[in-house]
C-alpha cells in the first residue's frame, strides 16, 4: 500500500481559522516531529484579525484534541494584499521538527472539480479532477517547481512556495468523511541535515480567482524567485553549455552490455552504427549516448572502464576516433547514485540513509535476471559524501583524459533524498563544479529535471512516460534541454536495451520545444530496421536546431 493511501482513522479535530480577504476559505496547521504529530490546541489560541491575522499559541494537542501537550508553540501570520494571501509559520517543539502541514478548505468547488496542474502537467489533463484524491511531490517529474494552480487556466487559483532551498514539498488533496468539504494539504519537510526544535516555514502564497494573465504573471514572479535562489541561467547565456550542444538534433543511444552479460553492441558495432547514422544526419548534430559501456550495466557500477566483452580500452579508443572523424560527440553513462556493493567495498560510508538515519534508502530494486525477485546487492550512494564524489569525479575525468569524451550522463540524479548525513543537492553542485573546473568544455547531463537540478545540469532526460507537451514549457526551455529516456523502445520490437523495462513501444516522433529526440540501437536494430532508423535521422535533421 502506498503512502498516499495511508491516513488517520479518526477525526483529528483540528481548529480552522478564517482567511483575511477570502470569505469562506479556512486554514489550519499541523506540526510533525520525529516522534509524533500534533495539532494546535484550540483553547489556548489567540487570534488577532484584520487584513493581517496573527495566531499565537504555546501549547499543542495530540490529534483528536484528547490531550494537551505543553511544549513549544506556533506563531502564524496570514497577510492579505490585493488578492494575494501569504502564510508565515514559525514552530517550536521540544522534539526535532520533521514536517509542517498547512491545510486549506473552502476553495472554489468549480476550480476543485477542474483539478490541479503544475508547469510540467501535460495539456488536456489535471490532477484530482472532481476532487479525487491525489498527491504530488517536489522535487520530481510531477512537480518540477513549487508552483501549482487549481481550476481552468482562464479561472484558477495559484499556490507558490518561496523556498530558497531544495526541500520536500507535498501537495495532497483528500475528502475525509469528517470534513464537509475537500481538504488541500501543503506539507513542508525541512532538510534532515539541519533538523532542529525550531523552524520557520518558507512563505506560502495563495492567489484566489486568477485569470490566465494574472496566473501567468504569478508564475513569472515565482520563476524570478527561483532563478535568484538557485542560480538558474537562460539557455542562451549558460557558460556550462558547449557550443556544439546548442546544435544537437538527435541523441543516438548505443546500448552496450546488459546486467546479465548479454552484449547488444561491441564498440566496433557502435562505430558502424555511427557511420550509418551520419549518412542521414550531419555528424556534428549527433550526440551518442553510451549506457552499459562499462561492462555489465549496473552490475559494474561504480567502476567505469570500457567493458572487455565489448572491446576494452582499445576498442573504446577506436570508437572515440571514429566519432571524432564523423563529428559525433560521445556521452558515456555513469551512475550518479547506483552501486554494486561487491564492486565498491566502501559503500556503507556513502549509502543513502533515511531521514532519521535508521536504515538504507533504496531508489529501486530491479529484477535484472528475470527470476521475478529483485537483486540484493544494488544500493544507492550519496554524491554529497566526499569519497564517493571524488571517485565519480576521477572516473569521469579518466575517460576525458584518455578518450576525449565530450559529455557525461549521470543516472538517477533526478531523484531527491533527504539524507541526514550529507545534503544531496550540495553534493550535486560540488560534483558538477569539480568536473567543470577540470574540464570546462564537458557537457553534464542527468536523468530527470526540475528547477534547481536544471541550474546544475543543462541537459536532462524525461522520465519515461512523462507527457512532453507540458503546460508551461518555459519552465524547462528557458534554461535547459531534455532528451528521451533511456527506456524508450528501439525501432522494431521496442527493446529497451540495458534498461530493466524489457520491451516498450517507441513513442512517435513529435516536435516539442526544447526536446531532443532519441533513437536507440540494439543488436537487431540496423540489420532489421535500417530504413526506419534512417527516416528518424532525416526527420531529426529537418526539425532540429542547426
Amino acid at each position: 500500500m502506498g503512502l498516499i493511501d495511508t491516513d488517520l482513522s479518526f477525526d483529528p479535530r483540528d481548529p480552522f481559522f478564517p482567511t483575511p480577504g477570502a470569505y469562506g476559505v479556512e486554514w489550519g496547521v499541523q506540526v510533525f516531529t520525529t516522534d509524533n504529530g500534533y495539532g494546535i490546541d484550540a483553547a489556548s489560541t489567540h487570534v488577532h484579525e484584520g487584513d493581517r491575522i496573527t495566531l499565537d499559541t504555546d501549547r499543542y494537542a495530540l490529534f483528536g484534541q484528547q490531550r494537551i501537550v505543553e511544549t513549544g508553540g506556533v506563531r502564524i501570520e496570514v497577510v492579505h494584499d490585493r488578492g494575494l494571501l501569504e502564510w508565515s509559520i514559525t514552530v517550536r517543539h521540544d522534539e526535532p521538527v520533521k514536517a509542517v502541514k498547512l491545510m486549506l478548505r473552502g476553495l472554489s468547488p468549480e476550480q476543485l472539480r477542474a483539478g490541479w496542474w503544475t508547469p510540467s502537467t501535460g495539456r488536456g489533463w489535471a490532477h484530482g479532477v472532481d476532487s479525487r484524491r491525489f498527491q504530488i511531490e517536489y522535487p520530481g517529474p510531477d512537480w518540477v517547481t513549487a508552483w501549482a494552480a487549481v481550476g481552468d487556466e482562464a479561472d484558477c487559483s495559484t499556490l507558490s512556495i518561496r523556498d530558497p532551498l531544495v526541500q520536500r514539498q507535498i501537495l495532497h488533496l483528500h475528502h475525509p468523511p469528517y470534513s464537509p468539504v475537500p481538504v488541500v494539504e501543503l506539507v513542508h519537510v525541512p532538510l534532515a541535515t539541519s533538523r532542529s526544535t525550531a523552524y520557520r516555514v518558507p512563505p506560502i502564497r495563495l492567489r484566489l480567482g486568477a485569470s490566465a494573465a494574472v496566473a501567468d504573471t504569478d508564475f513569472e514572479d515565482h520563476m524570478s524567485f527561483v532563478e535568484g535562489s538557485f542560480g538558474l541561467r537562460h539557455w542562451e547565456t549558460r557558460p556550462d553549455v558547449p557550443e556544439w550542444a546548442r546544435h544537437t538534433a538527435l541523441v543516438v543511444t548505443l546500448h552496450g552490455q546488459h546486467w546479465t552479460g548479454y552484449v547488444f553492441n561491441t564498440f566496433a558495432q557502435m562505430a558502424e552504427a555511427l557511420r550509418f547514422v551520419t549518412q542521414h544526419i550531419e555528424g556534428h548534430r549527433v550526440l551518442a549516448y553510451l549506457p552499459g559501456f562499462e561492462g555489465r550495466y549496473y552490475y559494474a557500477y561504480p567502476q567505469y572502464r570500457p567493458g572487455e566483452d565489448m572491446g576494452g580500452a582499445e576498442g573504446f579508443a577506436a570508437l572515440a576516433r571514429t566519432a571524432r572523424e564523423l563529428g559525433v560527440r560521445l556521452m558515456p553513462m555513469f551512475g550518479g547514485h547506483g552501486a554494486n556493493v561487491n564492486r565498491y567495498p566502501d559503500w556503507e560510508r556513502s549509502v543513502l540513509r533515511n531521514d532519521t538515519d535508521r536504515y538504507v534508502e533504496l531508489l529501486n530494486r530491479p529484477d535484472w535476471d528475470s527470476d521475478r525477485v529483485g537483486e540484493g546487492d544494488q544500493v544507492f550512494l550519496n554524491p554529497g559524501e566526499p569519497r564517493f564524489r571524488a571517485h565519480l569525479v576521477e572516473s569521469i575525468s579518466a575517460l576525458v583524459r584518455e578518450f576525449g569524451i565530450d559529455a557525461a550522463f549521470l543516472d538517477t540524479l533526478g531523484y531527491w533524498f533527504n539524507d541526514p548525513r550529507h545534503n544531496v543537492m550540495d553534493g550535486c553542485k560540488k560534483l558538477a563544479a569539480e568536473l567543470r573546473a577540470r574540464h570546462p568544455e564537458l557537457l553534464l547531463a542527468a536523468e530527470g529535471w526540475w528547477d534547481a537540478l536544471s541550474a546544475i545540469f543543462p541537459m536532462g532526460q524525461h522520465y519515461f512516460g512523462l507527457d512532453r507537451d507540458i503546460r508551461k514549457p518555459r519552465v524547462l526551455t528557458r534554461y535547459a534541454r531534455t532528451t528521451g529516456h533511456l527506456a524508450e523502445g528501439t525501432p522494431g520490437q521496442g527493446s529497451t536495451g540495458v534498461h530493466e523495462k524489457g520491451f516498450m513501444p517507441r513513442p512517435p516522433d513529435v516536435t516539442r520545444e526544447g526536446h531532443i529526440p532519441v533513437v536507440g540501437i540494439v543488436d537487431d536494430t540496423l540489420p532489421a530496421h535500417a530504413e526506419e532508423v534512417a527516416a528518424i535521422c532525416r526527420w531529426a535533421s529537418e526539425n532540429g536546431p542547426r
